[in-house]
């Protein structure tokens, strides 16, 4: 039984036990309520997306629930390349929310591993928590277990995500019972295991979901948000649940009976590709060459689904995860395996080969896949060299570890791992230091504020527990009578507010539309008998709304009746806008390509920021056509229509566009602008396109790595920039003494004009810099050198001066001091009968360069270098002689 066939016997097993299939959430931790979950970078484990019914905060579509989840985790990532650790791979998962409990969870993992994939029960043991005692005797008594393969442990390896002392993830935690699969049953029974070693490959987690695990997340690492946590406290959830996990790929590699998780059917493949391109064979490789095999066969799946679920190679965060594991694995090829030319997105089609019939979304984004990671392996490439080079000469402590990740874009990582070829080690809190204080410098450049809402969204957290959910009620209108449920007041839970109170006002139901995929929250007012409040902004926590607000006058309380309107100028440019992004999104498809997928959006009443899959910079006529495409729609008059509650499955089929990142449960709300663009959304729309009005591009710019954006405006401010644009072509033609339609042809007069102004100035700066100063010929060995300190002489003019002296002395070097501005260069030129002699430009430029506090180099032939210290360029010149001696000498 391979890979594919056992994920689909586990499905089979437990829909056969009354659990429903449920889909893969993204990487990008998104629970089933569609937010983001900020304890995690990346989806880790199978119960991430479920957060919400675990906590009884939301409904499931059914009790029981089972699924296969990718995950990533990259704790042990100086394991991988052993037998069985990876930092990518596929939990396969059954879940119940208050429905079954551990003598249920028990029996059936027991089943399914012994009834249904007929593994050797004498050959697994389990595990549970010390204290308890309910599963332990489930083992012993209804599974029928010796006691001897029952061990009890303590809560760093038996208590999932961790009590007080391990590490989070904050949320749904409790006891925990695993089971082994013994690799090694040729040897004595270890009753004394400890639960290390490797001898036992651990398949199976069952995590007996009981408390909430609530903490502060301290960040020790700004670069992956890694930390410790403090102020740790477990409160008992609602309801008791399970959350199991079995290891597709190790729990495969135990029913194929093979030595590693690299064995089995997911990764032959890969390493087959891997030794097609390196020219190298895996299974006749020492052991080492093997270890890196499984790296780069374990980094290029995990790249790969970063990328298919919308994470770009960045500086921080999931994207410097990515960067990391990208290039460790281009080092690990170009080191050990030889890889002179790119080589990474190659081994891309076999990814493809073993895991694309159940991840779709790696045929639907393949040419973005691999546009990303060649991209990336170019761009690592062409810094690497250099990074390197420059590494040679540093002592490598944290200021310069940081400044190779900063310049060369170097993981702290892999500059760790050349620091540990040479002994040393890097000083980490110098590095964060470094990082700190350029986040802050970037911080004053940018003009960042502090996010207030950010701060109260742990307290909204908080009161949501005792709080109904918000009931949207602006598809239909901007109005809408509700009753306030819950209120916040200067940061704190209250139960009324008064005049000049910042507020967080949660309403039963509402009309205002909370900040979500793009669009920004309403604004509006709240009114009622004995106070009003004036709306800035709209945020949702779990499916509650909060109005962001103060209240202007009188009081408001928690369960009075309330009137709340939407201010609906403003509502309606951003429905303009909203629209305007999914007409750009079907026309980028059209104009560029089906590579091209959201990547991020803003839509404010006054423009829009549109991000998006590109590896290049649009040309001006792709511009056009994409612009005047979007106005072609909008001058059609199209119906725009939303369709809610639709099956995913048929969404899909009539071609939805689904958006990187955003989760969708079995029912989804498709927005159709007719005949042009099909998009799962949940925002607001006009009802024709025609209501859009006008659509102009303003900028075209990059964003990150494969990554463009454009901003646009629309409607009156469409108007606007066009009325802007007029008055900015009469100011430029009135400047230049034409009419606005003959602008280009005088600015192309200027340009020529200016083009040979400068050719004369740089003609005397030339003529004058020659012939104004002394010409040093000097003798070594019968060859003659000719050197030159130039005043007021460019780098441009100096090689001008080294090009007419050459020709006036074809069998002489020739080295010139230009000095310009308070700034100096040395410029050589060498012919070749001197080449032949060991006389070499870029050597003697550094030397020369050194005795002047500066340096350099560059070619035999031709060469330049700068210096520092003015008062030493005499000195400099004076022992050009001594150093081209010493050349000749070495030949």
């Amino acid at each position: 039984m391979n890979a594919r066939e056992l994920r689909r016997k586990y499905i089979e097993f437990f829909k056969s036990k009354d659990h429903r299939e449920y889909p893969s959430s993204s990487l990008v931790p998104i629970n089933v309520l569609g937010n983001e979950d900020e304890s995690l970078l990346f989806t880790s484990a199978g119960m991430v997306q479920f957060k919400p019914y675990f906590l009884a905060v939301a409904q499931p579509p059914h009790p029981r629930l089972t699924d296969a989840q990718k995950c990533l985790r990259t704790t042990d990532i100086e394991s991988v390349g052993d037998s069985s650790h990876l930092t990518f791979f596929e939990m396969m998962g059954n879940f119940s929310f208050g429905n079954y409990f551990k003598p249920e969870a028990i029996e059936w993992a027991w089943e399914f591993l012994t009834e249904w994939l007929k593994l050797d029960p004498s050959r697994l043991r389990v595990t549970v928590y010390k204290e308890d005692d309910e599963a332990y005797n489930l083992w012993l008594t209804k599974i029928g277990l010796h006691a001897e393969r029952i061990s009890r442990f303590d809560e760093d390896k038996n208590y999932w995500p961790g009590k007080a002392v391990t590490m989070g993830p904050n949320g749904p935690c409790g006891p925990c019972s695993e089971i082994f699969w013994d690799t090694s049953p040729d040897l004595p029974f270890d009753n004394e295991w400890n639960g290390d070693g490797n001898r036992w490959l651990e398949i199976w987690n069952l995590v007996f979901m009981q408390f909430e695990r609530i903490g502060d997340l301290i960040i020790d690492n700004a670069l992956t948000r890694d930390g410790h946590w403090e102020n740790v406290e477990l409160l008992p959830l609602p309801n008791k649940n399970v959350d199991t996990g079995m290891g597709l790929e190790r729990t495969s590699a135990a029913l194929l009976g093979m030595p590693s998780v690299y064995e089995t059917d997911v990764f032959q493949p890969i390493l087959k590709r891997i030794g097609e391109l390196s020219k190298r064979n895996y299974e006749t490789a020492d052991e080492p060459i093997k270890v890196v095999f499984r790296i780069i066969a374990d980094h290029i799946r995990s790249a790969t689904f970063c990328i298919a679920d919308g994470v770009r190679p960045e500086n921080t965060g999931r994207g410097y995860v990515l960067r990391r594991l990208i290039r460790r694995a281009i080092l690990k090829g170009q080191r050990q395996l030889g890889f002179k030319k790119p080589f990474f997105a190659d081994v891309f089609p076999a990814v493809v080969e073993v895991l694309s019939d159940q991840y779709p979304e790696l045929i639907e984004r393949r040419d973005f896949i691999i546009r990303t990671l060649q991209d990336e392996e170019d761009l690592f490439r062409s810094r690497l060299a250099e990074g390197i080079k420059r590494a040679e000469g540093l002592a490598l402590t944290g200021r310069d570890a940081f400044m190779l990740y900063d310049t060369y874009g170097f993981p702290l990582e892999v500059t760790m791992e050349l620091a540990q070829e040479r002994g040393l080690t890097i000083d980490l809190e110098e590095f964060n230091r470094s990082l700190e204080e350029q986040r802050q410098r970037s911080k004053v450049a940018g003009g960042i504020a502090e996010d207030v809402f950010s701060k109260d969204a742990g307290v909204l957290q908080e009161l949501t527990k005792t709080i109904p959910a918000t009931q949207f009620a602006g598809y239909s209108g901007c109005e809408a009578e509700a009753q306030v449920v819950g209120l916040i007041v200067e940061g704190k839970i209250a139960q009324s507010a008064k005049k000049g109170d910042r507020v967080e006002v949660i309403l039963d139901q509402t009309p205002f539309y909370a900040e979500s995929g793009g669009p920004v929250g309403d604004t509006g007012k709240i009114t009622s008998p004995t106070g009003s409040i004036e709306v800035l902004d709209t945020q949702k926590v779990n499916e509650r709304w909060a109005h962001i607000g103060k209240v202007l006058e009188g009081e408001i309380s928690v369960g009075e009746q309330v009137h709340a309107v939407v201010e609906t100028a403003r509502r309606m440019d951003i429905e303009r806008n909203h629209t305007a992004t999914h007409l750009l999104h079907a026309a980028l498809r059209t104009v560029l390509g089906a590579h091209v997928h959201q990547a991020g959006s803003l839509v404010a009443p006054n423009s829009l920021r549109f991000d998006f899959t590109h590896n290049k910079a649009m040309t001006e006529d792709e511009i056009r056509g994409v612009e005047e495409l979007v106005n072609h729609e909008i001058l059609s008059d199209r119906v725009v229509q939303a369709h809610a509650d639709m099956p995913i499955a048929e969404a899909r089929e009539r071609g939805a566009m689904a958006l990187f990142g955003e989760k969708y449960g079995d029912k989804v709300r498709m927005v159709e602008v007719e005949q042009f663009s099909r998009e799962l959304c949940g925002g607001l729309h006009v009802g024709h396109t025609s209501q859009i009005g006008q659509f102009r591009i303003t900028t075209e710019s990059s964003v990150a790595s494969g990554v463009r954006r454009i901003e646009a405006v629309t409607g009156i401010g469409a108007y606007q920039y066009g009325v802007e644009r007029d008055r900015l072509l009469r100011e430029a033609a009135a400047t230049l003494r034409t009419s606005p339609n003959e602008i280009a042809a005088g600015i192309e007069r200027l340009q020529n004009q200016l083009k040979q102004t400068e050719k004369r100035l740089e003609g005397l700066r030339t003529e004058q810099a020659s012939t104004g100063a002394e010409v040093k010929v000097f003798e070594v060995d019968g060859i003659k050198i000719v050197a030159q300190k130039a005043e007021n002489t460019d780098a441009k003019s100096a090689s001008i001066i080294a090009d007419r002296l050459a020709e006036q002395n074809p069998d002489s070097a020739v080295i010139i001091a230009a000095i310009d501005e308070g700034k100096a260069m040395f410029v050589a030129k060498v012919p070749a009968l001197l080449l032949q002699k060991g006389v070499h430009a870029g050597n003697l430029v550094r030397e020369v360069a050194k005795i002047a506090g500066g340096g350099g180099g560059g070619r035999p032939d031709f060469a330049q270098a700068g210096a520092k210290d003015l008062s030493k360029i005499d000195e400099a010149l004076l022992a050009v002689p001594g150093i081209i001696e010493g050349q000749l000498k070495s030949k």
